[in-house]
């Protein structure tokens, strides 16, 4: 937990790109060599080869269905301004590259490993199942909140929500709370096939998926009133 929490203050305020895709990966390594010395299994860390095929297929299908999710969101006007960030419509073709390339490796993959990986294979030697998935989900929630503070910071819609500091905390609470209870559905899909592949593919479908609706809704509204 030491770890994880000294890593994502530099991540968020330390260091650039793609110096914190980097950490994430090496934080992840490091993370499971430590929960294999501590006595930790392949299969208590969802890493054995024989339970992947399972994995892949409840995963694909998780991800299906979180994909299908964000494009309904993106698609209907009333929570598409959630997704809009100019910045993203200003990604040129290298930036793109590198975020496709970053999400599943450096983010679903990394997170995954860290936290239904290997702190849940820990806290599973000395509290029951039902404990250490709420402690893995309550951090996976607490470890989005640099991050969170960033984005109601910079996003217009975001900006008008939190528009004093009460109501800031109270939208940063909010995502907190809507990613720790991602974290629950990532650890019930990691238990339930007894694979990290499931959340994985789950996590880099959301995540993935949320950045390309994120650059079509910001190029659409970009392009709005040059059409008017």
């Amino acid at each position: 937990m030491a770890v994880l929490g000294l890593h994502n203050i530099a991540v968020h305020r330390m260091l650039p790109e793609p110096v914190d895709a980097a950490l994430n990966v090496l934080t992840a390594a490091g993370l499971m060599g430590f929960a294999r010395r501590a006595g930790c299994e392949p299969e208590d860390l969802g890493t054995s080869r024989a339970d992947a095929d399972t994995g892949l297929r409840l995963g694909l299908g998780a991800a299906a269905v979180c994909a299908a999710a964000v494009g309904a969101l993106a698609a209907v006007p009333a929570t598409r301004q959630w997704f809009e960030d100019q910045r993203l419509a200003d990604h040129d073709q290298a930036e793109f590259t590198y975020h496709l390339v970053r999400i599943p490796l450096a983010t679903a993959l990394a997170e995954e490993l860290q936290f239904r990986s290997a702190l849940l294979a820990l806290l599973q030697q000395r509290r029951s199942r039902r404990s250490a998935v709420a402690w893995t989900s309550a951090l996976f929630g607490v470890w989005h909140v640099l991050p969170a503070i960033d984005q109601y910071r910079r996003h217009p819609a975001g900006a008008a929500a939190a528009d004093t500091r009460r109501r800031q905390w109270a939208a940063v609470a909010a995502t907190a709370g809507a990613t720790a209870g991602a974290g629950v559905a990532f650890a019930w899909l990691r238990l339930r096939s007894r694979s990290v592949v499931a959340p994985v593919l789950a996590h880099a479908a959301l995540n993935i998926s949320a950045y390309l609706a994120g650059r079509w809704v910001s190029r659409t509204a970009r392009s709005e009133p040059d059409r008017q």
